[in-house]
């Protein structure tokens, strides 16, 4: 009967090892499981995009940057507005100044500014037998010396390259070259500061012209 007995046992061993040996061998745990599926999930929606640069969440930083960085002729040639006056400054010879160590101040006028002159002078400064004259004109626009708009005080006079003088009336925010508005203030450049003007500063005894 003890051998009926003990041989029952035996066979109970074996059996629970025989059932031992056939569960599957997934012994991850709750915390693993979790993992797993996440990194899973991380693949299928693809690889993360990476965070974009702090200077390009900067609005207008890194392009500020770059525009100083630059001369005032590449900054006037850059701008679809000063197109005619950088067309201008380059038949006429006097681009080659404003890619200098300067530094100069330069009034630039605008495409509208160009297009309020009188045809017959428009004409007279974009033919090669007013040469001279569009030179005049052109380096009536050029000061030596950096001046930004807080530098330009009311009632100063200021002389141009041209050897002509140029009046400053300042009021609040709003400052006037002469007759023309600064539209525009303030464009640095690696060789002086760039204005963007409503008009042309032309010498009152060109206007006959």
């Amino acid at each position: 009967m003890k051998a009926n007995s003990y041989i029952l046992t035996l066979f109970g061993l074996a059996m629970l090892l025989l059932t031992a040996c056939d569960q599957p061998k997934d012994t991850q745990t709750g915390n693993e499981a979790d993992l797993q599926e996440s990194s899973n999930a991380l693949q299928t929606n693809g690889p993360v995009e990476p965070q974009a640069s702090t200077a390009r969440q900067i609005p207008g930083g890194t392009e500020a940057a770059r525009v100083s960085a630059r001369s005032l002729l590449d900054n006037v040639a850059a701008n679809n507005d000063l197109s005619t006056f950088s067309s201008l400054l380059r038949t006429a010879s006097v681009a080659k100044s404003l890619s200098g160590t300067g530094p100069y101040t330069v009034f630039a006028p605008t495409e509208a500014a160009f297009q309020a002159l009188p045809d017959s002078l428009r004409e007279n400064l974009n033919s090669p037998d007013h040469r001279e004259l569009l030179q005049q004109v052109l380096n009536n626009h050029i000061i030596a010396g950096k001046l930004t708009t807080s530098d330009l005080q009311d009632g100063a006079i200021l002389k141009t390259a041209a050897g002509r003088q140029l009046k400053v009336t300042k009021h609040k925010s709003n400052v006037r070259i002469d007759s023309a508005v600064i539209e525009d203030p303030d464009g640095m450049s690696s060789n002086g500061v760039l204005h963007t003007i409503d008009k042309v500063l032309v010498p009152v005894e060109e206007t006959i012209l």
